[in-house]
């Protein structure tokens, strides 16, 4: 039918076999992308294990805020309306140094950890399945659709959070620095007390959506929204082969 050929973009290669010429056709699209995004935590979320300086009888001392960009590369197979994504990025921290302070009952406001990312990061393989809804016609030059999916992924960290405890920590690095001081007054005076035990490798875990730009076959843009262990927006550019 008319919608199953448009549907199918043959690539085509000609070779001489016994003087004959032979076609050979794949069923199937590829896409090579450049994305980024911009991932966050919610205050929301982070109220549930942190205090921040406008609960009641807190310090002043303003909760960092969990942010990060995602700048990576991904190869496409579009066998419609299938979609693979097969990705690498690079995940950099945006989060600036700053007091924890753990919600408990009773309140407790000088227990927390002062917290210094040091060259903190992550380096992201995954892959991502996603079904794609047209919204017009897709027999036309430009056409708009819809995708939503899901995935996972692997990512290897880099870097550490670097840590101050308050004053008596069993874990300070000095314990007769400090030793009646929170930790938003030692970090600025003490030897840090370490890093942060986490996971050198972590899952990620992808819920998208997105609406994609087609420009015929030849390229598209795309803009993305989801989980991607954090939530996120983001865009993607590139061509179609």
């Amino acid at each position: 039918t008319p919608a199953a050929a448009a549907s199918v973009s043959p690539v085509q290669a000609a070779a001489p076999i016994g003087g004959d010429t032979v076609e050979r056709r794949r069923d199937y699209l590829m896409e090579l992308n450049f994305r980024g995004r911009y991932l966050s935590v919610p205050d929301s979320v982070l109220d549930i294990w942190y205090f921040n300086s406008d609960d009641e009888g807190a310090n002043a001392y303003d909760r960092p805020k969990a942010r990060a960009y995602a700048l990576g590369v991904e190869y496409v197979i579009k066998q419609r309306p299938v979609n693979w994504f097969f990705y690498y990025e690079y995940v950099g921290n945006l989060m600036q140094e700053g007091y924890w302070d753990d919600v408990e009952e009773p309140p407790e406001h000088d227990d927390g950890d002062w917290v210094r990312p040091t060259n903190f990061g992550m380096h992201v393989l995954g892959a991502n399945f996603g079904h794609e809804v047209d919204i017009t016609p897709a027999d036309r030059e430009v056409w708009l659709s819809m995708i939503f999916g899901a995935g996972l992924g692997v990512a290897v960290l880099q870097g550490e959070l670097t840590q101050w405890h308050p004053g008596g920590n069993e874990g300070n690095t000095d314990r007769t620095c400090g030793e009646q001081e929170a930790a938003y007054d030692r970090y600025q005076h003490c030897p840090d007390d370490g890093a942060k035990r986490v996971p050198g490798v972590l899952p990620m875990i992808d819920l998208s959506g997105a609406a994609r730009v087609n420009f015929g076959d030849r390229a598209s843009i795309r803009l993305d929204f989801g989980i991607h262990d954090m939530l996120y927006v983001g865009g993607a550019v590139g061509g179609v082969f």
